[in-house]
């Protein structure tokens, strides 16, 4: 019963976390995936989204997002089972034995050669670990029969630490099983990293565990982490029961992210724990009667934080497998504050970025020659992998890196790790969210236009540590555009915020000092009059945005001829640099397109970007004959959606429909007006703006479909 009183104990200080949480994740999350979504409740969606590992942004940018919410792609490499299977190998069963008998069962793994890690509630003195034993290769064959099993005495004496707080024990194990025929060493160990970012909520984990002192089973993938906000720990979905305390939990790649230890049970008004019939537990029904709806696991972060502050000084022999604090050398890496330097050839491989180039290049022949045209069609078609703007992800850890591994502000060249960028990042989304979800509390149930216009809202008051050199604002944030690397650059939000949307202009009276490499600059440029001239990097902005004008015709309409020309000095006055070099293989690499006027500086004379005012009449013919069926569908869409679909078919509309039988209101019929501009846009960049009364005079479906065509005739 010792046991027991225990592991109730870990119960209610789960339950002290909880703080006033009234609705567990769980619950929130069934709730909210039960509910039909024709209409979107703010703090609804946000809670459903992040049970599924989508932003509010994805669910309302990406015109699939429906599809999206509906599945997830469970697809993995099949050596996932087989690195599975190895970490099986190092949990075993725990006989937990006391000096009166027999007490249960747990689990336990080990960390280190002969170091087992359990719970504090498994193993909770030197007395009990001493009498106590852990048995491992207890599991069945492919036949369904049990294999031949080891089983090691724990030497408490050699060994024993334990936290109540964090419900961590490790202890020693013998070498040889009480046979003397079993090596301990065959069964491996699982290291415990400290590393940040291995799991986040929504992720799957899975956990191998001798649920009831059972065979060793496992609980695979299908369990997502529901809550992070607990700095020493982590709660998650997943099928445990009895003996399963002191389990480890693993992330897809079958890293240990955290320990076992206990559940969240359901309660009562009263604040009793309910057992699976729905009445008021008992402790003599044991705790495999308890109605358990969510676990909760100890961080490895806290685990190994603990023995590396306290556990050494009382066990000197573990800082072999636990470096000290007192190194800081170690924090840095394991925290990821210290830069990497790159080699010349890991930073830029010149030999094989050549190669690639030629292949690239092939079909247009001589470069040198090309025109707009012909160099414009290449960018587009080899545009194969469009990202979504996730500067985190994409930008900060590889594509923006300078040879000594650290990042550096476009405009003010101020030096920053990656792991500083990414934390800042994260910052801000919290802070987003935040925002979110204080506004989502007043704001109720909306239609869609309005979740963008307020999620704009948000973003501009809080921006990335990233800079669009093409403002998002001149392309409405549209993708590719928005996620597309080759105009996306590290930037400080002082700076970033700085330029606005403003842009560039050459003033005649600011002279800029180009800062070296370490030096942190104190501006960020010079800006009057809506316009601005960068401190920095003139040349390597030029670039990127003569990109953008090249790869996207006529997206933008804020450059000039006389800005083009300025764009083309910059270009030239900075000789391409290595850095760029770099950025541009890596884009390459993970979107598929280049920017040739890195590749080609002498590009910047031969291409007359005044051209792509050429392309303007020709584009919205040939969108209409290839993309008709498009349009039309993408009208009845958007009028379906307004209407209250969440996610519509049009192929189940007539185009012979009458508008009257939607009953549309005022406000609604504005958001309707919305949604066939934005469509428009994305058939002509300079599309006729379509009006309220316009949209409220068509009689049926065809008259809309009929009046977007005209928009863009």
């Amino acid at each position: 019963m010792k046991m027991l009183s225990l592991f109730l104990d870990q119960i209610q200080r789960v339950r002290d976390r909880q703080k006033d949480k009234k609705i567990s994740s769980v619950e929130k999350s069934s709730e909210i995936k039960n509910r039909p979504l024709t209409a979107v409740n703010p703090l609804d969606l946000s809670n459903y989204l992040k049970q599924h590992d989508l932003s509010v942004e994805q669910f309302i940018n990406d015109p699939n997002f429906q599809e999206r919410i509906i599945g997830r792609n469970d697809l993995l490499n099949v050596h996932y089972l087989r690195k599975g299977a190895k970490a099986a190998q190092s949990v075993c069963r725990i006989h937990i034995t006391s000096d009166v008998g027999p007490a249960g069962f747990g689990t336990g793994f080990l960390i280190a050669p002969q170091i087992l890690l359990t719970n504090h509630h498994v193993l909770p003195t030197t007395e009990w670990a001493r009498y106590s034993s852990a048995e491992f290769n207890y599991e069945e064959n492919e036949t369904g029969a049990v294999l031949r099993t080891s089983q090691y005495r724990i030497d408490a004496d050699k060994l024993f630490y334990t936290n109540e707080v964090l419900d961590f024990t490790i202890v020693w194990v013998d070498h040889n099983d009480r046979q003397g025929v079993a090596l301990l060493q065959q069964f491996g160990f699982l290291p415990l990293r400290s590393d940040l970012g291995k799991i986040k909520e929504g992720d799957y984990v899975s956990i191998i565990q001798h649920a009831d002192g059972s065979p060793k089973q496992v609980v695979l993938r299908e369990n997502s982490v529901t809550d992070l906000s607990l700095t020493q720990f982590v709660r998650y979905v997943a099928d445990t029961k009895s003996g399963s305390s002191g389990a480890p939990v693993f992330n897809d790649d079958w890293e240990v992210v955290a320990l076992h230890h206990a559940g969240v049970p359901r309660y009562n008004t009263a604040g009793q724990i309910l057992n699976l019939a729905g009445t008021v537990w008992d402790s003599a029904e044991g705790e495999m009667q308890i109605n358990w709806q969510e676990n909760e696991g100890v961080r490895v972060s806290s685990i190994i934080h603990d023995i590396r502050s306290h556990a050494i000084k009382q066990f000197s022999f573990l800082a072999e497998f636990f470096a000290p604090l007192s190194d800081p050398s170690i924090i840095e890496k394991e925290s990821g504050t210290q830069p990497v330097e790159l080699t010349d050839e890991l930073y830029y491989p010149q030999a094989d970025d050549e190669e690639d180039k030629k292949r690239y290049y092939r079909e247009v022949g001589d470069v040198g020659k090309a025109d707009y045209n012909r160099l414009q069609r290449l960018l587009e078609s080899s545009h194969t992998n469009p990202l979504s703007y996730q500067p985190s992800k994409y930008v900060y850890p590889k594509v923006d890196i300078y040879p000594d591994g650290l990042l550096r502000s476009i405009y003010s060249g101020k030096s920053f790790t990656i792991e500083e960028l990414q934390l800042a990042d994260q910052r801000i989304d919290i802070e987003r969210k935040l925002r979110f979800i204080e506004w989502s509390k007043k704001a109720g149930t909306m239609n869609r236009e309005d979740y963008r216009s307020e999620l704009k809202t948000i973003e501009k008051a809080l921006p990335y540590n990233c800079e669009h050199v093409v403002c998002q604002s001149w392309f409405d944030a549209r993708e590719p555009m928005r996620g597309d690397l080759h105009h996306l650059f590290a930037c400080e939000p002082r700076c970033n915020s700085f330029r606005n949307n403003h842009p560039y202009y050459d003033f005649e009276g600011y002279k800029p000092i180009p800062s070296q490499m370490e030096k942190e600059m104190a501006t960020c440029g010079y800006m009057e009059d809506d316009q601005f001239e960068p401190e920095n990097n003139k040349g390597i902005v030029a670039r990127a945005t003569l990109y953008f004008l090249l790869r996207y015709p006529n997206a933008i309409s804020v450059y000039k001829d006389d800005d083009i020309v300025l764009l083309k000095r910059w270009a030239k006055e900075q000789a391409v640099t290595l850095y760029e070099k770099h950025r541009n293989r890596e884009i390459f690499l993970l979107q598929g397109n280049r920017n040739p006027f890195i590749d080609f500086p002498e590009l910047i004379d031969s291409i007359d970007f005044q051209v792509s005012e050429k392309i303007l009449a020709a584009v919205p013919h040939t969108a209409r004959e290839v993309k008709s069926r498009n349009l039309a569908a993408d009208v009845k869409r958007a009028v379906l959606m307004r209407y209250g679909y969440a996610n519509p078919d049009p192929s189940v509309v007539e185009d012979t429909k009458a508008m009257t039988d939607f009953e549309f209101s005022d406000n609604q019929y504005l958001m309707l007006t919305a949604s066939f501009n934005d469509i428009a846009v994305r058939y002509r960049a300079k599309p006729r703006k379509i009006t309220v009364s316009e949209v409220q005079a068509c009689g049926s479906i065809k008259d809309c479909i009929d009046l977007v065509y005209a928009a863009i005739a």
